[in-house]
């Protein structure tokens, strides 16, 4: 039984580290292929939409580069999606998990 379970376990355990790597891996080139900086970002998420900037990040989960910056504004959490090629705010949504 023990044999078994340490079968599953190691090739799960490295399939979820590669997809860790991996998801780093498109953090980088999404970092490299911005246009604009992290600050920027801020910056122009909280001009659109108000509130104070309290976490930031980039992904690459929509084929382009953008930043994802989470503001808090009258106690409620929005997350905040700049395009990291234009500066543009392109898209709002309030966030219940925070």
């Amino acid at each position: 039984m023990h044999n078994a379970i340490k079968h599953f376990i190691i090739p799960a355990t490295l399939i979820f580290a590669s997809a860790g790597a991996s998801a780093d891996n498109d953090d980088i080139r999404a970092f490299h292929e911005a246009k604009i900086t992290l600050q920027q970002a801020i910056e122009a998420a909280v001009k659109h939409h108000g509130g104070q900037p309290f976490e930031a990040s980039i992904d690459d989960d929509s084929f382009s580069p953008a930043y994802e910056v989470s503001v808090v504004k009258r106690s409620r959490v929005f997350d905040i999606r700049v395009d990291a090629l234009s500066g543009e705010v392109t898209g709002i949504r309030e966030d219940y998990d925070d």
